[in-house]
């Protein structure tokens, strides 16, 4: 599931991608990081929902979930500080091969010496997530795919994480 938000002119940007097992909401004890964030499904999902008045006594009687939250919402801080980080210092390259190298740490299949993110994804679905025109963003994907960092094929992206964590550091 892709949580994003849009600007004043309708321009999306990818908040973080949900995982299997990952959850996402809003409550005062802990907060996630979803207002005003839409969500978006990228392949079939089944989601499970629970009231405030539910969740903050199980937060109180189950430390585990506690840490579990705490976890979860120290792990999306730490993304966003270096999605951050690659927006402020670095070009729409490092953007874009930043969010390959995520999407294949939550979703992806070895292939290779590659790791082939397991959603099917266009240029313009990929320019959405980073923020950016489909036309910036193939650019992008053809430069790293002449270099070998990515594979491409229709609806397909296998990215060689050595290369890229190169690239990134």
């Amino acid at each position: 599931m892709r949580l994003y938000k849009n600007n004043a002119t309708g321009k999306q940007h990818t908040v973080c991608i949900i995982s299997e097992g990952e959850m996402f909401g809003e409550v005062e004890s802990f907060s996630l990081g979803t207002n005003g964030t839409y969500a978006e499904t990228i392949e079939e999902t089944m989601i499970c929902s629970i009231s405030k008045e539910q969740f903050e006594p199980l937060l109180r009687d189950y430390s585990e979930l506690s840490l579990r939250c705490l976890s979860d919402l120290s792990m999306r801080l730490r993304e966003q500080d270096e999605f951050v980080e690659k927006l402020i210092f670095r070009g729409l390259r490092d953007q874009v091969l930043y969010f390959l190298r995520t999407l294949s740490k939550k979703c992806s299949v070895e292939e290779n010496g590659y790791l082939k993110i397991d959603i099917l994804l266009t240029h313009q679905e990929l320019a959405n997530m980073v923020g950016a025109t489909r036309e910036a963003v193939s650019l992008i994907l053809r430069e790293l795919s002449n270099e070998g960092i990515i594979v491409t094929s229709r609806r397909m992206i296998k990215i060689h994480l050595e290369k890229a964590m190169k690239e990134l550091s």
